[in-house]
């Protein structure tokens, strides 16, 4: 029996092949997915090929609560302190990242589980995009010694560096044509093209001008018409993010320094002190 419900103490649980898992009627948490890791790869240990799928009639369900953005609305919610909203973010994602290892072979011809991989890939970009918000965010909200503070300073850079390394690596994928089916792929691409805009303005300028330069290579030269198309349709928007954010940098630089501070922190994401 794939699925099992059981209610215990007026609970309900799920057990998927014999390993409890959390309930997927209810958004989950960094825990959630943690405690779902342990299940699979106990299940992974016993069973082949049998990690729960985007379009399996028992396991569907069970991916869609993995990737469901209903996950992302606590993090979002303002009547929730800042902070543990930010380190909540930072977990899910650490998390999604170890997800990700279990759906991707590296060792593979074909990905057994290649749309899963793929999807979980563009929901990490979700996952990172918040946490980028709430980053700001919470920058924001310090005093100006404190966004000084080297320990701060280093965690917003390791944080704008994953970012950047999570962007190139969910690019790098469509580079497997001989791994993922080309369904798959396309509608990958087009998944990334509506969610790239929102981490792009987040990223340092060298960053986006790279990304700006692959972009504009998949557009031209990718195997496959329909991602050449989606990321043709992309490359407009991303250039016009980049264009308006180096003209309110270079006009807040020109500014008396307290707008120029505060313009800069809310817009400068490479050469101000703001390190995301």
């Amino acid at each position: 029996m794939l699925l099992l419900w059981l209610n215990i103490a007026e609970a309900r649980q799920l057990f998927y092949l014999g390993q409890a898992i959390p309930d997927i009627q209810r958004p989950w948490s960094s825990g959630d997915y943690q405690h779902l890791i342990e299940a699979l790869q106990q299940v992974n240990k016993t069973q082949a090929n049998a990690l729960p799928k985007r379009s399996g009639e028992f396991t569907g369900p069970i991916y869609r609560r993995m990737v469901s953005t209903e996950n992302l609305q606590a993090q979002l919610n303002i009547y929730r302190p800042l902070e543990s909203r930010q380190h909540e973010a930072r977990e899910a994602l650490f998390q999604l990242k170890e997800l990700m290892r279990l759906y991707f072979d590296f060792t593979a011809t074909k990905q057994p589980y290649a749309a899963e991989a793929l999807g979980l890939m563009s929901y990490s970009l979700n996952q990172q995009a918040v946490l980028f918000t709430l980053t700001t965010e919470f920058w924001m909200s310090l005093s100006p010694s404190e966004q000084r503070n080297p320990v701060r300073l280093n965690g917003l850079t390791e944080t704008k560096a994953g970012a950047a390394l999570l962007t190139k690596s969910a690019l790098d994928y469509l580079g497997l044509t001989q791994q993922f089916a080309r369904a798959d792929l396309v509608l990958y691409s087009a998944e990334l093209s509506k969610q790239l805009p929102s981490l792009f303005v987040h990223l340092s300028n060298d960053t986006r001008q790279q990304l700006l330069q692959r972009i504009n290579l998949i557009a031209k030269s990718h195997t496959y018409p329909a991602v050449r198309s989606n990321f043709a349709s992309l490359q407009p928007v991303l250039v016009a993010l980049q264009d308006d954010m180096q003209k309110q940098i270079s006009a807040s630089n020109r500014r008396p320094d307290g707008h120029k501070r505060k313009q800069q922190l809310s817009l400068d994401l490479s050469t101000s002190d703001l390190p995301f």
